[in-house]
């Protein structure tokens, strides 16, 4: 009686969750690429990102997700974790412009001086191709970022050309 009681909850228990998780609710995906960026009083630099990526649609055309990155510019290593919001709007079929904003936590070191802070940033021209249901492919080209951080610089302001590009898959 114990084991069929047990099956039972089992059954309940993922059929619920499978009911929760429709298909194109949620992704899993990652971008990467080079950060191309003018900062005020540094110049122009440019780096390496990579940015591993969560999300789900919480409603129509609205995706919040978080994302972890690590990038390296300039001799300075960075990692980041910022939850985001975009808005997809359809330009024809399977290809969708998805400008967001994201906010988050920044840890910066640069020859044994470390700095914490925080940033917000939004991504003006993002586009996403889903050439099928599961999988689909996204592009950055410009975004706007502003970090404040203690310990490397008080706060930095930059209009990044950042070309990454990334997948994604639907599950």
């Amino acid at each position: 009686m114990k084991r069929f009681f047990i099956f039972v909850v089992a059954v309940v228990l993922g059929c619920s969750v499978v009911s929760a998780q429709k298909k194109g609710d949620m992704y899993f995906g990652g971008m990467t690429g080079l950060a191309i960026q003018t900062t005020t009083g540094d110049g122009v630099g440019a780096g390496f990102i990579i940015q591993p990526e969560f999300g789900g649609f919480v409603g129509d055309k609205c995706k919040l997700g978080i994302s972890a990155g690590y990038s390296i510019s300039g001799g300075i290593h960075s990692f980041t974790l910022c939850p985001n919001f975009s808005y997809y709007v359809r330009l024809c079929d399977n290809v969708y412009y998805t400008p967001g904003i994201e906010a988050g936590l920044a840890v910066a070191a640069s020859d044994g001086v470390s700095a914490a802070g925080v940033g917000i940033g939004l991504q003006l021209f993002t586009m996403e191709f889903r050439p099928t249901k599961r999988f689909g492919f996204t592009a950055n080209l410009i975004s706007l970022n502003f970090v404040a951080m203690e310990g490397l610089a008080s706060f930095g302001f930059d209009l990044g050309v950042n070309p990454t590009v990334g997948l994604r898959y639907y599950f």
